[in-house]
């Protein structure tokens, strides 16, 4: 059956909110709308892709170059599976006033149980499930708090800590504090908690690498799919992927490791916690970060937070496969549009092997860069 793609970058946003009508910020919408055309990259054949309206010139010139075979979606039909960035009750919302009927929609129940498990307490329940099944020193799990004592307790015995809203959403609600100026945050951790409930309080790690582990869950069943290198800017806001094969990132995020084995073992207890935690409460790709460290005990915090959605990882990886000439390298980023639409790369069979493309259509707001090299 063919999937209805729908980008929807704020659905962690709309995840914390929790209401079908949840409007974003200006920007991200802008980022929705310029990333609407993504998923014809990531889609597989005969998927259609749910945007505002698309550039034909450029539609048709991308696909005749890759050879596309996802198309923009005009009406629903029944043989359509919807498939959103992300599910919550607004991506939901944004199906049913395109057409999608109920009946092939989540019903509340069902995403309330992802809406429950895309809290990052059930990436430290990942952890510590991880640091039960493999003997090997490992990060310390992070800790669920509801009450601004708790918080204080934790961050004084760690020391320097990193304060996190449950719902993640691209660096925001995120913020680092030391045992000595807790004070001056002390107002803010107690707005956290009284908007979302509780916050997670983890180490504040002294970062070689951020990567990820890319998975895939279909009726409870989980399958690994392979690794994404990415980079931050600022304090945890995503700015960009490395794009390359498995084995070159594979072997990139066990040099900062300093060891190998200890990522294999991780990567192979992984799938039969997730179905465990996860079964068949959710259908799709999800993506788990991780971290290398410079530490004395460890050198691996094995699950930051779960990404219960479609990520940028994936879409690299995806990308990757299907349209980048085997052995070539580069780089993925996420930008203020400067070169919207462009084609400007070298382009044999449908694959890559030089150049920059921009993955969003001509006029957009933002800019999605492929540097292949």
């Amino acid at each position: 059956m063919p999937h209805l793609h729908l980008f929807f970058p704020e659905n962690d946003l709309a995840l914390a909110a929790d209401t079908a009508r949840y409007t974003a910020p200006p920007i991200v919408v802008k980022l929705r709308r310029a990333g609407a055309t993504l998923p014809l990259w990531y889609g597989k054949p005969g998927d259609f892709v749910m945007t505002e309206g698309i550039n034909a010139q450029w539609f048709d010139r991308i696909k005749s170059t890759f050879r596309l075979s996802v198309d923009p979606f005009s009406q629903y039909s029944s043989d359509m599976t919807p498939a959103p960035w992300g599910w919550s009750i607004a991506s939901r919302r944004f199906f049913e006033i395109n057409g999608v009927p109920a009946s092939v929609l989540p019903i509340d129940q069902s995403l309330s149980e992802i809406r429950q498990l895309s809290h990052r307490r059930t990436a430290a329940r990942i952890a510590t499930l991880i640091q039960e099944t493999i003997p090997t020193a490992l990060a310390p799990v992070a800790h669920e708090c509801s009450s601004v004592n708790e918080v204080r307790d934790i961050v004084t015995r760690l020391g320097r800590a990193v304060i996190k809203l449950p719902w993640s959403s691209s660096g925001r609600g995120v913020i680092p504090v030391e045992a000595k100026d807790f004070d001056k945050q002390e107002k803010s951790v107690e707005g956290m908690i009284r908007r979302q409930g509780s916050v997670m309080v983890e180490p504040f790690y002294d970062k070689k690498l951020d990567f990820a582990a890319l998975f895939e869950l279909y009726d409870g069943h989980c399958c690994f799919s392979g690794f994404s290198v990415f980079e931050t800017a600022g304090f945890s806001s995503y700015s960009g992927n490395k794009l390359a094969p498995d084995e070159y990132l594979h072997d990139m995020i066990c040099s900062a490791l300093g060891d190998n084995r200890q990522l294999d073992a991780v990567i192979s207890a992984m799938p039969p916690l997730i179905e465990e935690l996860i079964g068949k409460n959710y259908n799709g790709a999800l993506g788990i970060d991780m971290m290398a460290v410079n530490a004395d005990d460890y050198s691996l915090v094995p699950a930051v937070e779960l990404n219960l959605r479609m990520t940028m990882g994936h879409v690299c990886h995806r990308f990757y496969s299907h349209f980048v000439a085997n052995g070539r390298t580069g780089r993925f980023s996420i930008s203020k549009a400067t070169n919207a639409g462009l084609i400007d790369c070298d382009v044999r069979d449908a694959r890559i092997y030089g150049g920059t493309l921009d993955l969003a259509q001509p006029g957009a707001d933002f800019s999605f860069l492929v540097d292949i090299h």
